[in-house]
């Protein structure tokens, strides 16, 4: 089958427009706060710098707010597996398992983040207040009195 006259000029009219590439949102995705653009090595090295500088309590923050997460999926589970409980019996058993050890991880997580809230309040304010007074409130604060 051969293209008409029309058929091939109407082609090269479209072809004789300037083409404008679609820009990747991957590329967009690594830029600095300026808006300039990174290559991938800059921007695994920046990464791993902003990894390096992440602090215990960030990263028990983080992790308590997963378990969060982890807790309300292996409720939702357990409640259906009740609507079938006659075949999924077994399953009720494991996620019964699994939400008492993730509650469990989740108060230890919890005591942790308290602990490293105070270390970090105490460190930030040593210098303009009486140490004592600040453990003594944070204490009351979370009912440890």
């Amino acid at each position: 089958m051969k293209e008409t006259n029309k058929e091939v000029k109407a082609l090269e009219k479209r072809l004789s427009k300037k083409f404008k590439p679609i820009e990747s949102p991957i590329k967009k995705f690594w830029t600095d706060k300026n808006n300039n653009k990174l290559t991938y090595k800059q921007f695994m090295d920046k990464w791993k710098e902003g990894m390096k500088g992440i602090t215990p309590f960030q990263q028990t923050r983080m992790q308590l707010n997963s378990t969060y997460i982890m807790l309300i999926g292996i409720l939702c589970g357990f409640v259906i597996t009740f609507f079938n409980l006659k075949n999924l019996w077994w399953l009720s058993i494991i996620l019964g398992a699994a939400f008492f050890n993730t509650g469990v991880s989740a108060l230890g997580l919890w005591q942790k983040k308290v602990a490293l809230q105070t270390i970090e309040d105490v460190s930030k304010n040593a210098e303009t207040g009486n140490i004592d007074d600040i453990l003594n409130e944070k204490e009351v604060e979370h009912g440890f009195r």
